[in-house]
């Protein structure tokens, strides 16, 4: 069986990296940590709390978001990324019985590698698919020759049409960026609050 598990919300832990960044280019901001998740969480997204609530227009959102995109992948900011919690015993147990596969959105072939490499997770992998923001996860995953019985394992409602899409099974976890209410309307197989407890007997 190959397992398809996206990385940030779903094996790491990214949420103190996108809200400190967050805070480090909107400095006048005064959202708490749990604030800025709960938005989030609830399907509100940067442009939203943007113009909503910093009265940013068009234009200042256009350069939000690129100064965004320049530095949410840097190596300063990625340093603050964990593994959720016995996440590696998790895979590690796993990778006994099926095949793994991390896929993810980020940009950068070599910064995904080389953080995996840093948090111990190279030899749980079998291969890395990264779309670099130029393909989508299923296309990536078609290359794979997916079959009804494989898995996708994500935080968001794009992991989950993602498995539908490619007629494999869809667990959605809520420890990422999507609450369980929000992540219940795409309708996935299993929802579960962590890897850990997925079982896929």
């Amino acid at each position: 069986m190959k397992l398809f598990f996206d990385l940030d919300g779903t094996i790491l832990d990214a949420k103190p990296r996108l809200y400190l960044l967050f805070q480090h280019l909107i400095p006048q901001s005064t959202l708490t940590f749990e604030a800025y998740w709960e938005l989030k969480q609830n399907k509100i997204n940067h442009q939203q709390i943007l113009s909503s609530i910093f009265r940013f227009s068009k234009q200042d959102f256009t350069a939000f978001e690129n100064q965004w995109m320049n530095l949410i992948e840097a190596e300063e900011w990625l340093k603050l990324d964990c593994l959720f919690p016995k996440a590696l015993e998790k895979l590690g147990e796993l990778k006994s019985q099926h095949q793994i596969f991390i896929v993810t959105a980020r940009q950068s072939i070599s910064n995904v590698s080389n953080q995996l490499t840093k948090l111990g997770l190279e030899n749980l992998i079998d291969e890395v698919l990264v779309t670099e923001q130029k393909r989508e996860k299923d296309e990536l995953i078609r290359t794979l020759q997916p079959s009804h019985e494989d898995w996708i394992i994500g935080d968001t409602g794009k992991d989950i049409l993602t498995g539908k899409k490619l007629g494999i099974r869809t667990a959605a976890v809520t420890s990422g960026f999507l609450n369980k209410h929000q992540l219940l309307n795409y309708q996935p197989d299993i929802i579960t609050e962590t890897i850990n407890e997925l079982n896929f007997q």
